[in-house]
């Protein structure tokens, strides 16, 4: 199978270039795949490791054309710029078609929804298309000419990684096209690691994502306060991500150091960054928090449970795909601290159930989710509409 991959960036930092990568080495050693990946840019940590993995690749200038409004002076240049990337990426599309007329993929492979480029490419070509949507998009989203309705028009197959986004998509375009396949999370279980702690010892949180609103931070920080204020003085929360550049984002993460520091919490909250070894933090640590508003998936939630912690995730997105409330880690109500302050004391005061869903999610987390069912099912959607373009041809 010939496939032409389009990446969307060439950041590791996040998890959809992860899984994307994890699919297309796992496409070229167990299918045998003849892959050309298409980047934005000709640096980064993506194209690092497609160079470590021999999977070739050419750079074509794009940078995605889906934004969000953000009800300020700003609004404007986001909705400007969804239309100019969407002309751009057309334009591209011409570019590439001239370049790679005689190729003659199979199959074009498109990670999220943010690149038109390869749709339109495919389109020009008469090749199938798939696309690997990995994001709900933001509270109020910004589509322009590339909403649900054209991705299902000029795409064969849509591969969601949740039900609850199958679900959302459901609310614009039929269910012919679109497909739930789970993420395969490539991190090794870590082998016999059950909690074992008294109630004595202190108890150490984890919530890794990027330092965005819809990541929950402020939330398990306004947890923080809440239970030193009842004098659960015993708990540390790390929290592990980067801050992004934009502007709009950079005064969220101030307000995240300055609810810090009006609060005293100096001492039991902790900022990392990003950070490369998450395995040897993850072995430090007791409980894993999962507090975005609405996560598409949850790759994090996997990696904690691989790492024998108790995970504790909101009820909304994907996460109770997850969790099976009580066996295999705790659900709390998005947006209540309440309850987050809740469940957080329920595993500080009972450290035999901090244990039992540490073990539970480590024994369900090996089976689950795996890198090899995801990548089977990823092939099988490609292989079906392949199979379907070379009866057309016949």
């Amino acid at each position: 199978m010939k496939i032409l991959a389009v990446a969307h960036n060439t950041r590791l930092s996040g998890g959809a270039n992860r899984s994307f990568l994890s699919v297309l080495a796992n496409l070229k050693t167990t299918y045998n795949a003849d892959i050309l990946v298409l980047v934005p840019r000709s640096k980064g940590k993506l194209v690092d490791e497609l160079e470590k993995q021999k999977i070739p690749w050419m750079k074509l200038s794009y940078f995605g054309i889906i934004s969000s409004y953000k009800e300020d002076k700003k609004d404007f240049l986001r909705l400007l710029k969804v239309h100019v990337g969407y002309w751009l990426e057309t334009v591209q599309a011409h570019r590439l078609y001239r370049k790679l007329r005689n190729e003659k993929f199979d199959v074009v492979y498109t990670n999220t929804r943010l690149p038109y480029l390869g749709a339109k490419f495919a389109k020009l070509t008469n090749t199938k298309h798939v696309v690997h949507v990995r994001e709900f998009g933001g509270e109020q989203p910004i589509w322009g000419k590339w909403g649900d309705k054209e991705l299902y028009k000029y795409s064969d197959k849509i591969i969601l990684i949740s039900e609850a986004l199958k679900k959302r998509f459901q609310q614009n375009v039929p269910t012919d096209k679109l497909i739930t396949v789970h993420n395969g999370i490539d991190t090794t279980p870590v082998d016999n690691r059950y909690l074992a702690i008294g109630n004595d010892q202190e108890v150490h949180m984890i919530l890794t994502g990027r330092l965005v609103p819809d990541k929950g931070q402020s939330e398990a920080i306004k947890a923080m306060i809440q239970l030193q204020n009842e004098d659960y003085r015993n708990i540390h929360l790390h929290i592990v991500g980067s801050s992004p550049k934009q502007m709009y984002i950079e005064w969220y993460f101030n307000d995240l150091k300055k609810l810090v520091e009006e609060n005293n919490l100096e001492e039991n909250v902790h900022f990392y960054g990003e950070i490369e070894d998450m395995k040897l933090i993850r072995s430090k640590m007791d409980i894993e928090l999962m507090c975005a508003v609405r996560e598409t998936f949850g790759r994090v939630t996997v990696e904690g449970m691989r790492s024998g912690l108790a995970v504790i995730g909101t009820n909304t997105g994907g996460t109770p795909e997850i969790i099976d409330d009580f066996e295999t880690g705790l659900l709390y109500q998005q947006g209540s601290v309440q309850d987050l302050v809740s469940k957080i004391k329920l595993l500080v005061d009972d450290r035999k159930l901090l244990q039992y869903l540490g073990q539970n999610g480590y024994e369900y987390s090996k089976t689950h989710f795996t890198v090899q069912k995801n990548v089977s099912e990823v092939f099988d959607v490609l292989n079906s509409v392949v199979g379907e373009g070379k009866n057309e041809r016949k």
